[in-house]
């Protein structure tokens, strides 16, 4: 149906509901994970197309949490200049050769991890300007980058003096912004590939499983020990990419 074989089908159902434990459970990082993992496996295009159709369907299951928990006010300011921003740097990235495209996704998500495991916070306001601005250059990078989230989301909302419900909250509706954004780059300037919208969409359902159980974790399992594993996996799957580039 997908014109895959059998085991590289299961593997892209567990990458799926992996990363969809790790989305769940962080707020931000599972298309970090799912990328780079997808890149490898189907190449960089159709990890994008598959990344964004699973993850638009997986994020309607977060949607009514994150809209209890956010600050309408940031996180629509934010997704303003996200989107913006998302249009721009999609325009670069598309301008590039395919082993250039790998080889910035390896870039961008070693930054970003080290940078998410350095534990650094941004400490300034989040004023309309700023997280409009904010909200820009996270849209930027992600476009070119490929890459539909960024550590720097995570950045910026986890500095915020709110619980940590609240802080998820508006990261997760952040997160969903951003997918919109690209499927809308997709829908109107670049298409889908049928085949790749067909097995987005079926891996939907181990996303969303795994988006569940992340959730879960998030309540019950202290944060500190996962999200060094998981940035831990980061680091080396940004590094396969560069070699693999």
């Amino acid at each position: 149906m997908f014109e895959l074989e059998l085991p590289t089908l299961l593997l892209c159902v567990l990458i799926a509901f992996l990363g969809g434990v790790v989305r769940g459970f962080t707020g931000f990082a599972g298309s970090l994970f799912m990328m780079p993992c997808y890149t490898l496996v189907l190449g960089p295009i159709a990890a994008m197309n598959v990344i964004i159709l699973s993850g638009l369907v997986g994020a309607s299951f977060t949607v009514r949490r994150a809209l209890k928990y956010s600050q309408k006010r940031i996180t629509l300011f934010y997704s303003l200049g996200l989107c913006v921003g998302v249009f721009i740097g999609l325009n670069f990235l598309f301008d590039n050769e395919i082993t250039k495209i790998t080889f910035y996704m390896g870039i961008f998500i070693l930054v970003g991890t080290l940078i998410l495991f350095s534990g650094w916070r941004y400490s300034g306001p989040q004023t309309r300007v700023i997280s409009l601005g904010f909200g820009w250059v996270t849209g930027l990078f992600s476009g070119f980058f490929g890459v539909p989230t960024g550590p720097f989301t995570g950045i910026y909302f986890l500095s915020s003096p709110v619980e940590k419900n609240v802080i998820q909250g508006n990261i997760q509706l952040v997160i969903i912004c951003t997918i919109l954004s690209f499927f809308a780059y997709f829908i109107f300037i670049e298409g889908f590939d049928l085949k790749f919208l067909t097995l987005g969409l079926a891996l939907a359902i181990p996303l969303s499983i795994g988006l569940k159980a992340g959730i879960l974790l998030f309540e019950i399992v202290s944060e500190i020990y996962f999200r060094h594993i998981t940035y831990a996996v980061l680091f080396f799957l940004g590094i396969a990419l560069i070699f693999n580039s």
